[in-house]
């Protein structure tokens, strides 16, 4: 792309993998809009400490900032899971797949086309509270002539620094075009959700303001086999890997993935 150019990506964004020694079995764990490989970091680390491999892929677009993402459509975000869902599946048989909000619709998709061993779904944007999401794809054509529209973000004392760089890159302003690819996937994913037979746990916030807690009914009702497992932690909000429920959200997960608290 003549004459673009993006910042430096943010080393917190950057894709990690982890590879227990004599692992057999393996997680693809993936990241939310806006959000960075980072996010899942708490939730690897207590996964590979079970004994299960690891990999966490940097989707087109994250951790460098909101120009870069705007340039970024959904079929490049499930062209990089996809890939990266081949790559791990090379090496490990048995692979489950993690999704953290937009990494859930995206876990989703995976699980339509590739049929992993489970599935955990971290505050899945399959809905959202943004009244205005939907109308995004109609909007985005006059991107470049709307006023930009500003969030009025400002960083929480408690962040450390890389987090507030990474907000001051993505969280001060919204963008049409990448929000408008963001509720094309929403559509398509819910579309297709009778599709997943996969196992699949969903973990939710009912202090989300991203992602409302209707969201399990959806998932419960469209899914063939209905919600296999459903955690509700209430101090998180939207972030759920590693807010103040990090803790007992790992240990679900680990506990379920690895078939180790009696769930199927």
């Amino acid at each position: 792309m003549t004459g673009f150019e993006t910042r430096a990506t943010l080393p917190s964004s950057l894709p990690f993998e982890i590879h227990p020694e004599n692992a057999t079995a393996a997680v693809l764990a993936l990241h939310g809009y806006t959000g960075r490989s980072g996010d899942l970091k708490y939730l690897a680390e207590r996964l590979a400490s079970a004994g299960l491999a690891v990999s966490v892929p940097r989707l087109p677009g994250a951790g460098t900032d909101m120009d870069d993402l705007s340039t970024t459509t959904r079929r490049d975000w499930i062209r990089r899971s996809y890939d990266s869902w081949l790559d791990l599946r090379s090496r490990y048989e048995s692979v489950s797949i993690v999704g953290y909000s937009m990494g859930g619709l995206l876990a989703l998709k995976l699980a339509e086309r590739v049929g992993p061993v489970k599935l955990v779904l971290l505050a899945p944007a399959l809905l959202t509270s943004h009244k205005l999401m939907r109308l995004t794809p109609l909007l985005a054509p006059f991107a470049r002539i709307l006023p930009e529209v500003k969030t009025g973000w400002k960083p929480d004392v408690n962040l450390d620094e890389e987090t507030r760089e990474l907000g001051r890159r993505y969280w001060t302003r919204r963008d049409l075009r990448s929000a408008a690819e963001l509720s094309r996937l929403q559509a398509g994913v819910r579309l297709k959700l009778g599709r997943v037979r996969t196992p699949t746990m969903a973990v939710i916030s009912p202090g989300d303001r991203s992602v409302p807690p209707e969201v399990i009914k959806l998932l419960d009702k469209r899914l063939p086999e209905g919600l296999s497992r459903t955690l509700v932690v209430g101090n998180c909000g939207h972030d759920v890997p590693q807010g103040q429920d990090r803790v007992e959200v790992a240990d679900a997960v680990v506990g379920w993935l690895t078939g180790n608290n009696g769930s199927p």
